[in-house]
């Protein structure tokens, strides 16, 4: 009963959210997450930084995860994800991608959802 009030309160407290618009459709932001998990007792705390550029209802952005705990590692860049959107009448088409420390690119994710 500990862990699970102890981690309800960290997923209450423990995760924030701040972009900031800098104009032109420009926005920054970051994200934290610190999380418990009951079942194997691990600990996590993730920072996600970004960055978006919108206008007319197209926007881009890119975001890293950075894994804080396993920081004194070495290894804290593991690649960007990138995405495009165009929303229009409820409905958004989007494309994404992923690269890894060495900007080689995976596989492309292109799809389309619609909100009613």
């Amino acid at each position: 009963m500990k862990k699970l009030l102890l981690a309800s309160a960290i997923a209450v407290v423990g995760t924030s959210a701040h972009a900031i618009d800098l104009g032109y459709g420009l926005s920054l932001g970051a994200e934290t997450d610190l999380n418990y998990t009951t079942g194997t007792e691990t600990w996590e705390m993730d920072f996600t930084p970004s960055m978006a550029l919108g206008a007319y209802g197209v926007s881009f952005s890119a975001e890293t995860t950075i894994d804080v705990l396993d920081i004194n590692n070495g290894d804290i860049f593991e690649g960007i994800d990138w995405k495009a959107e165009y929303a229009w009448n409820g409905v958004t088409t989007y494309t994404e991608v992923s690269s890894d420390a060495d900007f080689e690119f995976g596989d492309i994710t292109i799809g389309a959802k619609l909100k009613f």
